[in-house]
């Protein structure tokens, strides 16, 4: 994990219902972890074979439940994760399956869910950028 401290998101408040299409059309979605009064925008920066740089932007539910679009919630400090997943077949046979075979298992354990971010600075920069995208919206 790499945290990126930014001025211009953090502390900033929201409604979820004013933002959220503005910002699934710049890339972010709100990951399959979410809880109803804390969640994360996940953008993907990059993506390669096993590996997946997610720039991650932390939402704080202040009022109501993120499943509503009048949940009013603030941002937290926006930070990189590093994903590797598997991208070949299951070693042990007890897991092996049809969509292991195919390329299709969703479910599999990751080889490291929070690897070292090589070239730090380039995906601060890559992260800021993105960031910055999202500037229209709050104006």
């Amino acid at each position: 994990m790499l945290s990126i401290p930014s001025t211009f998101i953090e502390g900033k408040h929201a409604y979820y219902g004013e933002i959220k299409d503005a910002f699934e059309e710049r890339g972010f979605v709100i990951n399959g972890n979410w809880e109803y009064y804390k969640a994360f925008f996940d953008h993907i920066l990059h993506q390669h074979e096993g590996e997946t740089i997610y720039l991650r932007l932390p939402i704080y539910v202040l009022q109501g439940k993120l499943d509503r679009d009048d949940a009013f919630f603030e941002f937290g400090q926006p930070f990189l994760l590093k994903h590797l997943v598997h991208t070949g077949i299951a070693s042990d046979d007890n897991d092996f399956g049809i969509l292991d075979a195919i390329g299709l298992a969703q479910f599999q354990k990751p080889l490291d869910p929070d690897d070292k971010i090589e070239k730090e600075d380039k995906w601060r920069h890559a992260g800021l950028s993105a960031i910055e995208r999202l500037a229209p919206i709050f104006h």
